[in-house]
């Protein structure tokens, strides 16, 4: 017996709504996240040309266990209630199979409204409400994934909230980032970095003010060598296992987004912003490679890791704060 059949069979009950292509969001968003490790049945993939629609799918929803997610959006709650449609036929076999041992039916709640329009088989029973992710275009196969590797609910719903939450803080930040126009040259054969405003020259990059008076920086600050005088707008980077050498450059490239907020007062995100840059991509860059570094670059780095999403929500926060005081 396979690892499959031993975890049972999944079945996808969805309505059509339209052309063959209106749906083909299924495979990419649910059947591929689910059939590596799960016996899935998808009618698009599981029924062949000449076989009984009505056959097939008695024969599959008698397998057990069976876990039957039911996609509810509009067109689900509509062709539910059509006599004759292939949706209505099968809701009548979930009927008749509802209370059998082994059989879990989900409801999947994609679209507003569906909750109180839901089908008898349906009604009464615990949904996972995906719809604002859904309407967000965001990610909803690992939610699904964890209803059918038996995750407890309330763990997905986690694990939506961080989801929503994290996408909230992204679109805030590019919100703020972007109206500074700001880019990040380095250039892989002197070390220099330059910093691109709009409506200004370029100019290099250098220690802010609030670097030279910390105790934490302050030291290094006026070393010069090849690749590294921070004075005169010389940073290292190197592709290396350890990222302590581009914690200065990554520090100073976020506290060049944030030059509207005095640095002394948000010094600890910065400098915990910094070390996650410099872990997630300055580290990456070859010593002889250029990079190029911009708000999306800002936004998409820092929330690779827990700690990076706290310092930009501290950054952000101090931004608010300061023009309430204006």
């Amino acid at each position: 017996m396979t690892e499959a059949e031993k975890r049972g069979s999944i079945f996808i009950s969805y309505a059509w709504g339209g052309g063959l292509e209106n749906k083909e969001w299924v495979r990419q968003r649910i059947v591929d996240r689910i059939n590596w490790n799960n016996d899935v049945f998808w009618d698009r993939d599981s029924i062949h040309y000449g076989e009984s629609i009505d056959g097939v799918i008695a024969q599959e929803l008698s397998k057990r266990p069976i876990l039957i997610l039911c996609l509810c959006d509009h067109d689900y709650v509509k062709s539910a209630q059509k006599k004759g449609l292939g949706l209505y036929r099968e809701l009548e076999m979930l009927k008749e199979i509802s209370s059998e041992p082994g059989v879990r039916i989900v409801p999947l709640i994609l679209e507003s409204g569906c909750v109180d329009e839901l089908p008898e088989p349906l009604v009464g029973r615990l949904y996972l409400n995906l719809q604002p992710l859904q309407e967000l275009n965001l990610d909803i196969g690992m939610a699904v994934l964890g209803v059918a590797e038996g995750v407890k609910p309330a763990q997905i719903q986690r694990e939506i909230n961080a989801r929503l939450a994290a996408h909230k803080l992204q679109q805030r930040a590019l919100k703020y980032l972007q109206n500074s126009e700001v880019v990040v040259w380095g250039n892989g054969r002197n070390h220099e970095v330059t910093v691109y405003r709009e409506r200004s020259g370029p100019d290099l990059l250098l220690p802010p003010q609030w670097m030279w008076e910390s105790s934490y920086w302050n030291y290094m600050l006026d070393d010069d060598s090849p690749t590294f005088c921070p004075s005169k707008g010389r940073w290292h980077w190197e592709s290396s296992y350890s990222s302590i050498d581009m914690r200065p450059l990554a520090t100073a490239v976020l506290s060049t987004f944030f030059d509207k907020l005095n640095g002394e007062e948000v010094e600890q995100a910065l400098n915990q912003g910094g070390i996650v840059l410099a872990n997630t991509f300055f580290r990456t860059v070859l010593i002889t490679e250029p990079f190029r570094f911009d708000a999306k670059d800002i936004v998409g780095f820092l929330m690779r890791r827990d700690e990076g999403c706290e310092a930009l929500e501290q950054l952000l926060d101090a931004v608010d704060q300061m023009a309430e005081q204006l």
